[in-house]
């Protein structure tokens, strides 16, 4: 395939998408692959590169943990941080 056609066929697909969220992460993915490898996180720190993932993984409510889940888990916790749970 020729880069117009490709280009072409590309913009298309890009316009059949209706979902936001997929446009989202087909923008990002895109935009990401067009960055230098990694330029961006390698100059973060751990922490931060450490609360990026957590925040990303965040995004996905399969990836949560219930308010009353973490509650039973530490009901028999006697330590001072759970006595407030």
């Amino acid at each position: 395939m020729k880069l117009a056609e490709l280009k072409s066929e590309f913009h298309h697909l890009i316009d059949q998408i209706d979902d936001s969220e997929m446009l989202s992460q087909f923008y990002d993915v895109i935009t990401q692959s067009l960055q230098p490898k990694n330029s961006g996180w390698q100059a973060l720190t751990t922490q931060q590169q450490d609360i990026l993932t957590a925040y990303e993984e965040s995004e996905d409510e399969s990836d949560l943990i219930s308010l009353s889940a973490l509650k039973s888990k530490y009901k028999e916790c006697d330590h001072p941080c759970h006595l407030e749970l």
